[in-house]
């Protein structure tokens, strides 16, 4: 028996299917996003039985088509032939979002000549969109050399296009859970090496080490206002020491930015280093000249800065233990009311630590001059910063002495035996300042220096002095300067008188009248008297820093000397005078 005849619409449906089901089960096996698309390119064009396929794309993020492939036009522009949604007839269609048959193109006015893709022996054309649901994947195009009608085939088309969609977007699935499955295994092998170089204790430099070989630049830490701390590599070391931080990575949740910074300028990738809200510096990695692998760059730099968060937390714990143990035992030997042999006890105490107290030192005690700079000081990265510092010129210069920085001061005890005399002491004094004062801007400090401290015991002597040099020093409205107690002299009697009323009384009987001269007349006596007894009273002196002549010095001399009852040429009223002059700045009289 014969088998039925099939009607031709039949064998045309039968045709699609059996064509979309071997499409379908083809695609499954394919391994390679590149075969797939060659096979939707191949399998089309002899399904449809036409001379050219092409596969337009929508390039992300933008309004652009890009030729995905084709077996008919120029292969070398696959990647290169591109259109804006709208422009020439596969624009219109991804556009309009409708196919488009096209009898002869030569005829048509919307289709647009691509040079080096398009040839002048096709003729007909056919363009449908490839949608995936409300998504506009791009357009799949067949052409033929002869014309043709292709109209009956625009369902078979749209079909074809519907099942590539589909393919395409199992496709990019694929390429996106294959590419977060890269991201997951390369985060982990970071965080693994990052975890064992914590774990072993193996600290902040083979950390910064591990980030530059993973970043391929060298690698810095920063401090919290931006000072370079740590460097690692002849890169590292080229980090500029100071860097510009956008305030937006002082933030809570803030991530690495890339900018410029030294001279001469480069790209800098700057992440922050955070313990909770608490941040504690950046790590900066210097961009190279070409980057292999950004992800693997900014994974190590998230990382990194992680790990070197849980490092510093260390760090600052034991730091501030160390600190505390030794400033407890500092803070009561200077707090001074100890026998010798107490403050022998407290030393032995401290060497059990690791800090030798010197038995014979001198004292260094260093003070913001207001309370903005005080300010300044209290705050925790300065406070650090300047600790450091001071610790460092200690190592360099004097093999180790005790330093201690507390909120609104710092000390520095300088063993004799390493500091040497009081000119030297004042020259590590100097010193010192040059390395609080820059941490400090805006604000400044003063530097005051004790004498010398003959045994532990006499350590809260000498600070004592130190701090009683500032006292004066302030007083006498100087800023920024190093004030050794032994340079005050005689005036440094002042600070032993308690009586504040006593002094007043005293600068009274002495330049009282001169005072009350001052609040009606308009010639300057006192000043005056203040340049004589600055310049030794030596009146040409005088007159010359006054810039009057030495006779008008002569007049004033003897005006003050009436109206003031005094002689000036006697050494007592001199001494006298001298110390009423400094009696009254101290007072603010």
């Amino acid at each position: 028996m014969r088998a039925p005849l099939q009607s031709p619409d039949l064998t045309f449906a039968i045709r699609e299917l059996e064509f979309l089901q071997r499409l379908a089960l083809t695609a499954a096996t394919a391994q390679k996003p590149d075969d797939l698309v060659e096979l939707i390119i191949r399998e089309t064009t002899l399904a449809m039985e036409t001379d050219v396929c092409s596969l337009y794309l929508v390039a992300p993020d933008s309004e652009e088509l890009i030729l995905a492939a084709t077996n008919g036009l120029n292969e070398r522009m696959i990647g290169r032939a591109h259109m804006h949604v709208g422009e020439g007839i596969t624009g219109w269609v991804a556009k309009e979002r409708q196919p488009l048959f096209v009898r002869d193109v030569a005829q048509e006015p919307r289709f647009k000549w691509i040079a080096g893709v398009d040839q002048k022996r096709f003729r007909s054309m056919l363009s449908v969109p490839i949608e995936a649901g409300p998504r506009l994947v791009g357009v799949l195009n067949v052409q033929s050399t002869e014309e043709r009608d292709y109209g009956p085939d625009v369902d078979f088309l749209r079909s074809i296009a519907a099942q590539v969609a589909g393919i395409l977007e199992r496709m990019e699935l694929q390429r996106r859970l294959e590419s977060q499955l890269s991201e997951i295994r390369i985060s982990h092998e970071i965080h693994e090496r990052f975890t064992r170089l914590s774990l072993n204790g193996a600290g902040i430099p083979a950390i910064l080490e591990a980030v530059a070989a993973l970043a391929g630049g060298g690698t810095g830490l920063y401090s919290s206002d931006g000072f370079r701390v740590r460097g690692v590599g002849d890169q590292g070391e080229k980090l500029p020491a100071r860097l510009a931080v956008p305030t937006a990575l002082n933030r809570p949740g803030a991530r690495e930015v890339r900018l410029s910074g030294g001279r001469p300028p480069r790209e800098l990738d700057v992440a922050p280093v955070r313990a909770g809200a608490e941040l504690l510096g950046f790590l900066v990695a210097a961009v190279p000249d070409e980057v292999l692998d950004e992800d693997g760059r900014r994974r190590a730099l998230e990382h990194g800065s992680t790990v070197l968060a849980l490092e510093l937390s260390k760090e600052r714990a034991a730091a501030e233990v160390e600190r505390r143990l030794r400033g407890d035992l500092v803070e009561e030997l200077l707090a001074g009311g100890l026998d010798d042999a107490e403050a022998e006890r407290l030393a032995r105490q401290a060497e059990r630590l690791g800090h030798r107290l010197p038995s014979r030192a001198w004292v260094i005690v260093i003070e913001p001059d207001d309370a903005e700079s005080e300010a300044e000081m209290s705050a925790r990265g300065r406070q650090d910063r300047i600790h450091a510092g001071l610790a460092d010129l200690a190592n360099r210069r004097l093999g180790g002495a005790l330093t201690l920085t507390r909120s609104a001061s710092a000390v520095l005890m300088a063993p004799e035996d390493a500091a040497g005399d009081l000119a030297a002491v004042e020259r590590l004094a100097a010193r010192a300042h040059e390395i609080v004062a820059p941490i400090l801007k805006p604000g400044t400090a003063s530097v005051g220096i004790g004498n010398l401290a003959e045994s532990v015991g006499e350590l809260a002597r000498s600070h004592l002095e130190a701090r009683q040099a500032l006292r004066l020093s302030r007083r006498a409205g100087m800023r920024a300067k190093v004030t050794s107690y032994r340079s005050l002299g005689a005036f440094r009697l002042l600070l032993e008188v308690q009586s504040p009323d006593a002094l007043r009384r005293f600068v009274q009987e002495v330049l009282g009248p001169l005072l009350k001269y001052e609040e009606s007349r308009e010639t300057p006596l006192l000043q005056t008297l203040e340049t004589l007894a600055g310049t030794r009273w030596v009146r040409r002196a005088a007159a010359r820093e006054l810039g009057i002549h030495v006779n008008s010095m002569s007049y004033r001399v003897e005006r003050i000397e009436e109206i003031a009852g005094l002689r000036l040429d006697e050494p007592e009223t001199r001494v006298a005078v001298a110390i009423a002059l400094r009696a009254r700045t101290m007072l603010g009289m």
